[in-house]
């Protein structure tokens, strides 16, 4: 191997892994916007081609974590610590596939309506996800931002409590109709547990970011 080959893997290249998960939590948000735009489809028509779309950022999120694992594997130093870094993919990957979950859910189910809860709880997704990529472009300037990115992820936490809150008032109301389609509410009930699911992934990047930080502190 030639030297030069050698210090290019000990001089770290930190420009790349901040590009990578960059781009990983611009697709995030990018198919968090989706998942409100399906709570809004009126149509089966439009439901799967919003679901189209979602399964396309599933994709390509998923060769984006690939990029990521073999630049790790290919650097012998890195920014953070590799085990911290890997983790912090596999959450946001977890982000998107439990979106895509959801939408698949919503087309194989085909729900008659998707209920303003439905709505509520997308916002709370899009609102994590668009937070999760501000503290990802801090992470350059760790040391810099260490009190604003760890007050993000304080806000993930408190986000994700409103968003258990929100499914408890789904129950709540679920069990409060007087004469039920019982197919209609199961349907909704799994379409919506699978959007509480998916800000327990999101609450759980802030805390591998959190992890990176408390190193820094």
């Amino acid at each position: 191997m030639k030297w030069n080959t050698i210090f290019r893997k000990l001089i770290p290249n930190e420009d790349k892994f901040f590009s990578i998960l960059n781009d990983m939590s611009s697709n995030l948000v990018k198919c968090s916007e989706f998942a409100i735009k399906l709570s809004q489809a009126g149509t089966i028509d439009e439901r799967r081609e919003i679901q189209r779309t979602i399964k396309f950022l599933e994709t390509k999120g998923d060769g984006l974590i690939g990029v990521l694992y073999r630049e790790l594997n290919n650097t012998f130093v890195t920014p953070f610590d590799r085990e911290d870094m890997h983790a912090l993919a596999d959450d946001i990957d977890n982000v998107i596939d439990r979106i895509n979950s959801t939408s698949k859910r919503v087309i194989m189910y085909e729900p008659k309506h998707l209920s303003e809860h439905f709505a509520k709880m997308s916002k709370i997704i899009n609102e994590q996800c668009s937070l999760i990529s501000i503290a990802i472009s801090e992470l350059k300037s760790v040391q810099k931002n260490l009190k604003s990115i760890k007050e993000i992820c304080d806000h993930l936490h408190f986000l994700e409590n409103q968003a258990d809150d929100l499914y408890e008032h789904f129950i709540t109301d679920v069990f409060q109709h007087e004469d039920p389609d019982i197919l209609e509410l199961i349907k909704e009930k799994e379409i919506m547990q699978e959007l509480e699911r998916t800000t327990d992934c999101a609450d759980n990047v802030g805390k591998s970011i959190k992890t990176i930080v408390v190193k820094f502190a």
